[in-house]
């Protein structure tokens, strides 16, 4: 997802990133927006299964 796409509190998001070790994302791949991290908007705070996460925005999508 490009840096400058405006994303609100709530919003679905699809994750698209690669798998990572004891998470099977790929099962359910739609996650929350929770908000931005302050290192230039670059990453994303999200929440998955009632998990915190912070992930790089290039591995979201929005979710249709």
């Amino acid at each position: 997802m490009a840096k400058h796409t405006t994303l609100k509190q709530g919003q679905l998001l699809k994750y698209i990133g690669k798998r990572w070790k004891n998470l099977n994302i790929s099962s359910n791949p739609i996650i929350k927006f929770l908000g931005y991290d302050s290192n230039g908007f670059a990453d994303v705070w999200v929440e998955y299964q009632g998990r915190l996460m912070l992930l790089a925005l290039k591995d979201v999508e929005l979710a249709m």
